[in-house]
Parts: structure tokens; sequence; C-alpha cells
């Protein structure tokens, strides 16, 4: 995806985290798929942890493949972790594996979702 803006042309979301030479962070994270039932979550509708932990695992894989692999980082499946994140612009994408065929992605401005 073309998130970044290219410095010599000006040009905004022109390019891409391989263009830039970035790294990336990957962690697991089921608690994007809770929903509120009364005064508690619910994460039935999140991946049972069996499948989460290979899909994680395969999609890491996936990016070392295809990228810099010494570029791609990734936390601890299961594993409790402090993760400091600093975001940089004004847009928030969410992604979602089942229409990841179509291409589509959600994109959220100013942190809304």
């Amino acid at each position: 995806m073309r998130l970044f803006p290219n410095e010599r042309s000006g040009k905004a979301w022109d390019q891409s985290v391989m263009q830039r030479n970035f790294g990336v962070l990957l962690v697991s994270q089921f608690t994007l798929y809770g929903i509120l039932k009364g005064n508690k979550p619910d994460f039935h509708v999140a991946m049972t942890p069996q499948k989460a932990k290979h899909f994680y695992t395969s999609l890491v894989e996936k990016f070392c493949n295809s990228y810099t692999a010494d570029a791609v980082k990734d936390g601890i499946f299961g594993a409790m972790m402090k993760v400091n994140l600093v975001n940089d612009g004004p847009v928030t994408m969410q992604l979602d594996s089942s229409q990841s065929r179509s291409g589509t992605c959600e994109v959220a401005e100013d942190g809304k979702q």
C-alpha cells in the first residue's frame, strides 16, 4: 500500500514501506475483534488461538519472504506485551483479512474507526 509521501515529487500517498525502507512491526491483536456484551468484552468473533497462531506465523513469514527479513519484527504470540507506538499522520488503516482478496481496507481519518 502506498501510504507515505514522496519527498522528491511532493505527492502524498505515493510510496510504500518497501520504497521508503521502513521497518515493519507485526503484533497479533485478537482484542480488535472484541465486542461489548453488557459490561464485559466478548471475543467470540475472533479466531481460535490455534488458527490465529498459524495465521499470524504465516503472515510474519510472508512479510519476511517478500521484504527485507531484518526489517520485519514481531511479537510473541499470546504473550503480554508492552508496545510503544508513535502514529505519524492523521490516518489509521484497519485491514480485514476476510476482505484481502478484493484488495479493500477501511480507512479512518483522525483515528476514528
